[in-house]
């Protein structure tokens, strides 16, 4: 059986045609990948051939949770799926967010998640054109950009 919160969400993000992933998941022990050494916990790809498997296919994402029901779920960013996301990391993020918006303009409402480590994932249409890639603490301390990937 697919865990419905995980799964429901999965369809969801690619009914909206954002291309998704299974990733490992965090573990009492680490990560669910099993290497002691893993430097991201919870946060990279399950599946073989890693981001240039994401899919918006819903028979394809079912069947990944089917596989691995507890998959945090990743998101490719950048032009493929339209959307790039400000990653807001813990509390020094969301005071470099504060000041920011202090400072320059408020953001506009956005979609916006938490996630796992209580920071959040503000998403934004992709700027057409653009070539934005992928940053962290560039433009404030615990911002990072998610942008374009290079598969």
């Amino acid at each position: 059986m697919i865990p419905v919160a995980l799964a429901h969400a999965a369809l969801e993000y690619a009914a909206r045609g954002w291309l998704v992933i299974p990733l490992h998941s965090p573990t009492a022990h680490g990560c669910s990948c099993g290497r002691a050494e893993c430097e991201s916990p919870g946060k990279h790809p399950r599946t073989a051939h890693g981001l240039k498997e994401a899919s918006r296919d819903p028979a394809t994402i079912r069947a990944w949770w089917r596989r691995w029901p507890d998959a945090n779920i990743g998101i490719l960013t950048g032009p493929e799926s339209g959307i790039l996301a400000l990653d807001v990391d813990g509390k020094q993020g969301e005071e470099s967010l504060i000041d920011f918006e202090r400072r320059c303009s408020h953001l506009p409402d956005t979609y916006t998640v938490r996630t796992g480590g209580g920071g959040q994932h503000l998403y934004f249409l992709w700027p057409e054109g653009a070539n934005v890639r992928n940053s962290a603490s560039r433009i404030a301390p615990g911002l990072d950009i998610r942008g374009a990937i290079r598969l």
